[in-house]
């Protein structure tokens, strides 16, 4: 992950930086450690998230762990502000390089899909999960979400084409896209005719925020949730 650009989040320190008095040596060995501990976050689970495991993961002694992260806590709150400074960099760093081609809407779609995948995806899923039912880590995790739902509404409005980001329910679309993706890859419970299924379920968010039919709809959503009736000739009955 260290070859990419980083993207400021005002809310959020960046847990790499170098601290008073450290060197840059600093910095990469606890990106390594944090590198690590997205996937084992990933892999198994924030219940055994430790650190110990999180250690043998990066390659480093249990002393060297605890020099940059010495109590569990102290490296969850540097895992969440890390995980979703790391989500947002992807996102805008893919959604950068489609600006100019002509079927943005549709690549923007596959892109969200393709980034589901990725490790850090799981991670940050594995976090809003568990903070569910865990009182100190929603604590935590709450503002960090708050910070990434800001952000990445921030790129979005700065990447995207006129034409998609001036409909009527541009934020709705991207709410369609986000939670429609993300709770089928959290819960993977497309088990009969999968692939057959997550086609039409691509194919279907893709029209939603791309055809005239679709962003009609999304208008007509928006006007309804607002007590409005929907716009003349945007898919009225």
């Amino acid at each position: 992950m260290s070859g990419r650009g980083r993207l400021p989040i005002v809310d959020l320190p960046d847990a790499t930086s170098p601290r008073s008095g450290e060197f840059a040596k600093s910095a990469r060995t606890r990106r390594r450690i944090l590198d690590a501990a997205i996937g084992v976050l990933a892999r198994e689970g924030y219940a055994r998230l430790a650190i110990s495991g999180v250690a043998a993961a990066a390659g480093l002694s249990r002393a060297a762990m605890i020099y940059h992260f010495p109590t569990r806590r102290a490296l969850v709150e540097a895992l969440v502000a890390h995980v979703t400074r790391e989500r947002v960099a992807i996102y805008e760093a893919g959604v950068v390089a489609l600006r100019d081609r002509p079927d943005f809407g549709e690549r923007a779609v596959d892109l969200a899909w393709e980034q589901a995948e990725f490790p850090v995806f799981a991670a940050f899923a594995e976090l809003a999960q568990a903070a569910r039912t865990d009182a100190e880590l929603r604590a935590i995790f709450r503002p960090a979400l708050a910070a990434f739902d800001r952000a990445r509404r921030e790129a979005a409005t700065r990447i995207f084409p006129d034409g998609l980001r001036g409909i009527t329910g541009f934020d709705l679309g991207r709410d369609v896209v986000r939670f429609l993706i993300e709770g089928v890859i959290q819960q993977d419970g497309v088990v009969h005719d999968r692939d057959a299924r997550l086609a039409a379920l691509r194919a279907f968010v893709r029209l939603v925020v791309n055809s005239p039919e679709g962003q009609a709809l999304l208008a007509r959503a928006v006007a309804e949730a607002a007590g409005a009736a929907p716009p003349a000739g945007k898919g009225g009955s």
